[in-house]
């Protein structure tokens, strides 16, 4: 017994000695929980914008109550946002030239309720535009345009901030149209994508120290660290993935594959669940295994095209966003089309606040409350675009198939005893879907319809509909993301000023909350222009 023993303890001195001086480099990495972990969200907030004037908002939606929590006001003109932590949401603000700085706001909340905020100026016109930490007392707010005071040059720079004093307390030079950045989650390196340069800059966050980054990338524009600090995944313009090893001390961070393609991709998001990177694109969901230290493709997904009534071809659907629920069971994403309605309108009538219209779809995609149609071919008063503003079809105020829009005109068309050329209407607007993939099997299980709205870009709607130039140049027109205890995912839409709740036990869509009302002209819905998981 005792030469076994001595054995043993002989066999083990030699794995442990045979052991040194090599540099152990996981296939399969573990798989800790990200910081904060989306678990532990009991909110969604969505960031708003109120135009060039006022301030935007952050609105909080508690998920267990399908409620709104709380709102608060933030900067002017809002672009990201990150969690800090528990009880900290950090809200970069990108200003005009004026009065009203650059700035950072930080939201104090108490559970789910926002209950105090702080505003830490930035340096004027610094046009910052992403916050970025996984510390509990400092962030990172990258400026494109930061104007270097000592030789009155534009250099565009990370400011870095002190959270627990709310003060500014370095500013580290970057490459040219910084547009993203990444901390690993052990917070000791910070990388940023300089999107005009084809460069990565790396940084230690202990003393601000550069680090190398090797390796050939093309307008990278988004990043994301892997949860165990080991990986920097980066997402080019021209739809490369490329991998960076992040796992020197002291560096060089060396790219060890750019081999994965999706074309047309802009953004990516991480489930450290299941290691796994979800890439929206075009009319395809792509699904890459980060688990290794090469990533490799686990699915391509098709998302459905829109069918039309009556017109031969359907219309594809554009991705754009992707949320993952915590509970690693599916993934919801986002996409999108501008589709084409055709009405005839044998009748209308209105008693002077609402004009009921009969209508028969002819062509193209069903009207739902919030969507825009041109009328034509009525009298005047009944002529024009409007709002639809409720579907009241098989009701006892319209046994057939009609729509309410707000309208001043009272009587009703035709004459009785007049005789009126063909009326029609006209529609073109946003629709979403939402298609839900299984992450097992990463299948799709269903598609979600979700209610369209008229595009708040085209600056020709009247009647009351306002003009958003934001919703063209944010980077975030439409976002997912998902409830911490997996019950909710939510669809945010500029457009159309609101945040879409789907119930993921049946996978239906259920209701949808205004962005709260704001106070430009005829006080319109804020504009979403970023959504998370919250507190």
């Amino acid at each position: 017994m005792k030469r076994f023993l001595w054995m043993g303890f002989v066999l083990f001195l030699y794995m442990v000695c045979s052991g040194c001086g090599q540099t152990f480099r996981p296939i399969i990495i573990p798989n800790p929980p990200q910081f904060p972990n989306p678990a532990a969200s009991h909110t969604v907030v969505s960031i708003n914008d109120n135009g060039t004037i006022v301030s935007g908002t952050a609105m909080v939606i508690d998920v267990s109550g399908d409620s709104e929590a709380s709102v608060w006001n933030v900067g002017l003109a809002p672009v990201h946002a990150v969690q800090q932590s528990a009880s900290e949401v950090l809200v970069v603000n990108h200003s005009v030239t004026g009065a009203q700085a650059d700035s950072l706001s930080k939201l104090n909340f108490s559970g789910t309720v926002i209950f105090s905020s702080n505003t830490i100026s930035l340096p004027a016109n610094s046009a910052p535009n992403f916050v970025a930490t996984t510390e509990s007392s400092q962030a990172y707010v990258l400026m494109p345009n930061y104007l270097d005071p000592t030789t009155d040059v534009v250099v565009p720079s990370i400011q870095v901030v002190n959270t627990t004093a709310n003060n500014l307390v370095a500013t580290i030079p970057v490459g040219n149209n910084p547009d993203a950045m990444a901390e690993t989650p052990n917070a000791q390196k910070l990388y940023v994508a300089n999107q005009a340069d084809n460069t990565i800059d790396g940084f230690n966050t202990a003393d601000r120290s550069s680090r190398t980054v090797n390796g050939s990338f093309n307008g990278p524009l988004w990043l994301i660290a892997r949860s165990d600090s080991q990986r920097l995944y980066v997402l080019n313009g021209n739809g490369v993935v490329s991998t960076v090893d992040t796992t020197s001390t002291l560096g060089p961070d060396n790219m060890v594959d750019a081999s994965v393609s999706v074309p047309g991709a802009a953004y990516m998001l991480y489930d450290g669940n299941l290691n796994r990177l979800y890439i929206p694109a075009g009319s395809q969901l792509t699904i890459l295994d980060v688990s290794q230290s090469v990533p490799a493709i686990l699915a391509t997904i098709p998302i459905p095209p829109f069918t039309l009534l009556n017109i031969k071809n359907s219309v594809p659907a554009t991705a754009t966003a992707v949320a993952a629920l915590p509970d690693g069971s599916r993934a919801y994403v986002a996409s999108y089309a501008v589709l084409p309605s055709q009405l005839n309108i044998p009748s209308v009538s209105g008693d002077g606040t609402t004009a009921t219209y009969a209508y028969t779809l002819t062509a193209g995609y069903p009207l739902n409350p919030g969507v825009t149609v041109t009328v034509s071919g009525t009298k005047t008063g009944f002529d024009g675009a409007f709002i639809v503003s409720a579907i009241v079809s098989g009701t006892a105020a319209c046994p057939g198939t009609c729509f309410q829009a707000p309208n001043a005109t009272k009587g009703t068309w035709p004459p009785p005893l007049g005789t009126s050329g063909p009326a029609s209407g006209t529609g073109s607007n946003v629709f979403p879907q939402v298609t839900v993939v299984w992450a097992t099997s990463n299948t799709i299980k269903t598609t979600v319809g979700i209610p369209g709205f008229p595009d708040a870009t085209n600056p020709t709607y009247a009647n009351g509909q306002y003009y958003a130039p934001v919703c063209a140049t944010t980077r975030f027109r439409i976002m997912m993301a998902a409830g911490g205890d997996s019950s909710r995912a939510y669809l945010s839409s500029c457009d159309g000023g609101n945040v879409n709740f789907i119930d993921t036990s049946i996978d239906s869509y259920i209701l949808n909350m205004p962005a709260p009302f704001g106070s430009r002209l005829n006080n319109p819905p804020q504009n979403p222009v970023f959504l998370f998981a919250g507190p």
